[in-house]
């Protein structure tokens, strides 16, 4: 009985519900396996089950496909790979099968993954302080990276170019002086012996001592510098509280001068100071120079939020990559609660600046697909507008209000046809005037009225026909709901 079942569901066809008289009118879905009229599946461009989506392509479809594949051959090229995957998603929404667009979305997927990759470990690598590292995977990454993108790179490797020099210097010099430490200590051995060696570092500390007349930024650096030697030649030596208090003494100087002004360098200075020390002034001048910091922190959210408002996305994003770096200085603090929101916000910054682009096309087409119906409107019809909307109610006879599809602007329509609450209508109209109209809270105000151009009196329309219209009309009001959600996501503000 299931067979019989079966056999009789097969042989109706999917799109027309009529029987199926021979095998040779029958063609099947290749992917749902629904049974069709050859001449059906031709009709509806494809399968009619509802979430199935093989379709047929066009010669036209095949065409602008083709069109397609070349943007996105040229945004994979130009490393615009999320511009990429989307346009390939959405091409194979339409032709599913095409081997070429999977192609190109794997290879899209690919490439930034490795740009994901390399950015990930040469991040590591950066907050590791391995700027050797960081510059080698910086140096990768910039063939995968954007414009925009290549600024932000160009800007780490800047750093770390600065950086690797630094410490090189400071790996060299430390050697030099263990080398000296190594070689005085061996003549100490071989000339003076036991007992001289032990006095040894008594005649230092004294030596040190001695010229121990900082008065300065530059002279204190250097005495910081040179109890730094001492304790590293004695770093259990009968000196080593005085030279650690001395050198917490000339930190705690430099903190306190500076920070005001350059709180980095009050805080290098700051971290000088020997975790031994706990006294309330070292506390309260972590807050004085964490205080600076976190106001520079704001002041550069702020300048990110306005530059935001201004439409000016990549400024607003350099000032909040500033932000993450003060974040990134203060781990373990009330700073590191704000990393969240900076992060949605680089996130959302990122987002607007891959859609401008888009959006500038999206306004581009909507001019040209309004003025190709202005242009083949019939003559002496005056303005003529595509009005795309959706019924919400009628308001009195043959005139019923709307909402714009895209836009949500109210629109009076005012026409013989019996349309319904929540009917999508897609008219070419001629704009009558103003009505006054009164919403749900018994508000009024005036709303422009639209007469089809087809209802019009005098007016006839053969430049086009009703096929050809309607689909003008569809692709207008998909574009305008795609501008719409970008035109939203531009809107928003950052946290």
């Amino acid at each position: 009985m299931d067979e019989n079942i079966y056999k009789v569901s097969k042989s109706i066809c999917t799109f027309c519900q009529t029987p199926i008289k021979n095998e040779m009118e029958t063609f099947f879905c290749p992917s749902c396996t629904s049974p069709y009229h050859k001449d059906c599946w031709l009709e509806n461009k494809g399968c009619a089950v509802y979430g199935c989506g093989e379709k047929v392509v066009g010669d036209d479809e095949f065409s602008s496909i083709r069109e397609a594949i070349i943007n996105i051959e040229y945004l994979i090229n130009r490393n615009q790979f999320s511009e990429a995957i989307y346009e390939s998603k959405q091409l194979l929404k339409i032709d599913r099968r095409n081997a070429e667009l999977k192609n190109l979305y794997n290879k899209a997927v690919a490439l930034i993954n490795n740009k994901i990759n390399l950015m990930t470990s040469g991040d590591e690598a950066f907050g590791k302080k391995d700027y050797k590292a960081a510059e080698v995977y910086y140096k990768n990454v910039l063939k995968y990276t954007d414009d925009i993108e290549t600024n932000f790179v160009a800007t780490r490797l800047e750093i770390a170019k600065e950086k690797i020099p630094e410490q090189n210097r400071r790996r060299i010099y430390q050697n030099i002086l263990i080398i000296i430490i190594i070689i005085a200590i061996i003549s100490a051995i071989g000339y003076l012996g036991y007992y001289t060696f032990v006095l040894k570092e008594d005649r230092d500390y004294t030596e040190l001592v001695r010229s121990d007349n900082a008065s300065d930024m530059g002279t204190m650096e250097k005495m910081i510098s040179k109890y730094e030697n001492f304790l590293r030649s004695y770093p259990a030596g009968k000196n080593k509280d005085r030279a650690i208090n001395r050198i917490n003494q000339y930190s705690y100087q430099i903190s306190s001068i500076y920070y005001k002004d350059d709180w980095k360098l009050a805080l290098k200075y700051y971290n000088k100071i020997y975790n031994s020390i706990d006294t309330q002034d070292a506390k309260t001048l972590f807050n004085n120079i964490y205080n600076r910091a976190f106001n520079d922190y704001k002041e550069n959210l702020a300048k990110a939020k306005k530059l935001n408002s201004m439409s000016k996305y990549s400024e607003a994003l350099n000032e909040l990559n500033n932000c993450r770096l003060i974040i990134s200085t203060f781990p373990k603090t009330d700073l590191s609660k704000e990393t969240n929101i900076l992060e949605s916000n680089i996130y959302l910054l990122n987002k607007k600046i891959s859609s401008i682009m888009k959006f500038n096309d999206l306004e581009r087409e909507i001019r040209e697909q309004d003025k190709e119906l202005n242009n083949i409107s019939p003559a002496g019809s005056g303005n003529v507008y595509m009005i795309s909307a959706r019924i919400n109610k009628f308001i009195e006879p043959n005139i019923y209000l709307g909402k714009e599809t895209g836009t949500d602007k109210i629109v009076a329509i005012k026409s013989e046809n019996n349309y319904k609450a929540g009917q999508q209508v897609n008219l070419e109209c001629i704009a009558k005037g103003k009505i006054s109209v009164t919403d749900d809270e018994n508000q009024q105000s005036l709303t422009q009225l639209y007469i089809p151009v087809s209802e019009a009196e005098g007016q006839t329309d053969a430049s086009l026909t009703s096929s050809e219209k309607d689909a003008i009309y569809e692709r207008l009001k998909n574009l305008r709901i795609q501008k719409g959600k970008i035109d939203s996501l531009l809107k928003i503000n950052l946290l």
